[in-house]
């Protein structure tokens, strides 16, 4: 997957669906429930242990209906560790460009964490494929989006960090390219004793909330 691939991937799902938790047994099995409710984009956290095996079990579950990415990516060496994995796209929570050079190395695009309007310039000039601003929440929530994109309106944007159900029109009908979702999607569910059902429930909800925006550029 190159760089527009990218951009295509999330403008025609709107939705990223952020794996993050205390271990990864769960993933293989939250991934599955979220695609069949239609999710197609999921970033598994390298922060979680076991996510490199979840990735490569998922992405063999899944096959290629699913993009399968890699979070909370720091290091040049995390690249490889995602790359070998099988993740299909790297997402990182900061700007490193020897991060961003190695994923061009790799062939794997990125979705690159910043917050400030020079940060998210220089991920942009960088390379990234869309600009991950994070933490949306703690900042401001769509207010902070709109006077962001007001002097960057070029750079695809992908609001993360405490984006519920309510708040996906509002960051898309501002112009985000996607939004990622971590806890208020996944709630329980990557615990031993969490809901599948109610995560299929969730997952739906959000799916539609998004639907509305698909192919919306």
């Amino acid at each position: 997957m190159i760089q527009h691939d990218l951009q295509d991937t999330l403008i025609e799902n709107r939705l990223v669906a952020i794996l993050r938790a205390a271990d990864a047994s769960r993933f293989a099995d939250a991934a599955t429930v979220l695609h069949a409710a239609g999710v197609r984009v999921l970033e598994a956290a390298l922060t979680t242990p076991g996510a490199t095996d979840a990735i490569s079990v998922i992405r063999k579950k899944l096959g290629d209906d699913a993009h399968v990415g890699a979070g909370s990516v720091r290091e040049v060496s995390d690249v490889d560790i995602a790359a070998d994995a099988g993740a299909t796209f790297l997402v990182t929570p900061t700007v490193n460009p020897l991060v961003l050079e190695r994923a061009h190395e790799r062939g794997l695009p990125v979705i690159c964490g910043a917050l400030t309007p020079t940060e998210i310039d220089q991920a942009w000039r960088l390379g990234a494929a869309a600009v991950k601003v994070f933490p949306i929440a703690a900042v401001g929530g769509i207010a902070y989006l709109r006077a962001i994109r007001a002097p960057l309106p070029d750079i695809p944007l992908v609001p993360t960090g405490g984006v519920h159900l309510a708040d996906v029109a509002k960051y898309l009908e501002a112009g985000s390219i996607a939004v990622a979702a971590a806890t208020p999607l996944l709630g329980d569910a990557l615990t031993s004793a969490g809901s599948l059902t109610d995560l299929a429930t969730r997952a739906g909800e959000f799916v539609a909330a998004a639907a509305k925006y698909v192919s919306r550029t």
